[in-house]
Formats: C-alpha cells, structure tokens, sequence
C-alpha cells in the first residue's frame, strides 16, 4: 500500500537554460497539484513547461504562457497532472534569472 507524501520543490532564478523542476523516485508515479511561477523582472516574459518522456518524447504543457512582471501564475490551474518513474518535468525562459517556481507534488500514487 502506497505512503502519499505531499512535497513541494522551489527553484529560483529560472533561466535560458532548462531547468528540472521534478522526477519522480525510483519505481513511483507522482501527482503535480500545482506549479506556480512567478516572474522575477519587471517585463512581461513567455515561460516555458513540458515533460521529457523516458523515450525522450516531449510534451509542452506551455510553450510560451506570458507571465506580468512581478507576477505569478499557476500553470497547472488547479488541474493534476501524473508523470511517471523516467518522465523529466523542465522549465525554462528567454531571459536569464527570471523565474521563481513552487512545484507542489504528492508521491507514490498508485
């Protein structure tokens, strides 16, 4: 019987070059709750959010979300999201140091 762990991750000064906001543990399926990024400057900048499948298969949850400057957004809204034992969730911006994240994920789902 799985153990739910409720986790959150943070990164800050999310850049030009990707970033690994999650992997889920060894043997394990996880569930994303939420993602909120919040742009650190003070121009309206396009982020970037997709998984990197095993296969090396990738999938764009955002190609180019505009975020306000100073502001925060969540790019999950308030839908779930489950990866998988080798998926890879990566982030990434146009400007260097932009972003700040909060990935709020639970563990070991079945």
């Amino acid at each position: 019987m799985a153990i739910y762990q409720f986790k959150n991750f943070t990164v800050s000064d999310i850049g030009t070059t990707e970033t690994v906001l999650y992997t889920p543990p060894t043997g394990q399926k996880s569930m994303l709750l939420g993602l909120t990024v919040t742009n650190t400057t003070p121009s309206s900048l396009p982020i970037e959010l997709y998984i990197v499948k095993s296969d090396s298969t990738v999938v764009h949850l955002s190609k180019s979300t505009r975020v306000l400057g100073g502001e925060s957004i969540d790019l999950l809204s308030g839908k779930k999201l489950v990866v998988v034992d080798g998926d890879s969730l990566k982030i990434k911006s146009r400007v260097a140091s932009s972003f700040d994240v909060v990935l709020s994920v639970m563990e070991d789902v079945d």
